[in-house]
């Protein structure tokens, strides 16, 4: 029986990295977002490659993950280029993005977060809402800094994300039809919003 460390939880599909730091998946995988090299199911978890991990985020049919060295890799379903690959291919199995080294991980629907080695925010993939926080509604096909404050937590929902910074603050971006950025309104946002006063020091997103 198998420890665990990390989890995370798509629409479909699950993923978990043990306390040896081996990567496993389970799930749907129509899109090969489990990272078999394949699009078959599994119903157990099922070990992804050899590497070893630090970070994992689920997608709605999308994933990514954080090795060991710090460097990002993602795989599934890429139709907004959420894969941050630079096209719009489908992966089956882990693909390295570009070269920085990263520390935190978020996916939402068809939209992914990554905050870098130093701190830095990036995003890519969907943006019809603003979810990127970027000032506009285009979409990205590879990691596209946001603003230039440093970052400590991120997260993702179906259309909107969360983050926090240096300093503590919580601020909020993209769809907010039912008030989900905290902002008292159901206006949406395209670049981060903060969010009241108060420091947080963690963060998560439903769909």
């Amino acid at each position: 029986t198998s420890t665990w460390t990390v989890v995370a939880a798509g629409s479909y599909h699950s993923l978990a990295i043990n306390s040896d730091g081996y990567l496993y998946s389970f799930g749907r995988n129509n899109y090969g977002q489990l990272g078999l090299g394949d699009t078959s199911q599994r119903t157990s978890p099922t070990k992804v490659g050899t590497d070893t991990w630090t970070a994992v985020a689920a997608g709605s049919y999308h994933s990514l993950a954080i090795n060991s060295d710090g460097y990002l890799y993602s795989f599934g379903y890429n139709n907004y280029s959420q894969l941050g690959l630079g096209d719009t291919t489908n992966r089956s199995t882990p693909t390295k993005v570009g070269t920085d080294t990263w520390t935190a991980v978020a996916t939402g629907r068809y939209h992914s977060l990554a905050i870098n080695s130093d701190g830095y925010l990036y995003s890519f993939g969907l943006n019809n809402y603003g979810q990127l926080g970027l000032g506009d509604t285009t979409q990205r096909t590879s990691p596209t800094k946001v603003g230039t404050d440093t970052w400590t937590a991120v997260a993702a929902g179906r259309f909107h994300s969360l983050a926090i910074n240096s300093d503590g603050y919580l601020y909020s971006f993209g769809y907010n039809n039912v008030g989900q950025l905290g902002l008292g309104d159901t206006t949406q946002r395209t670049s981060p919003t903060k969010v009241g006063t108060d420091t947080w020091t963690v963060v998560a997103a439903g769909d």
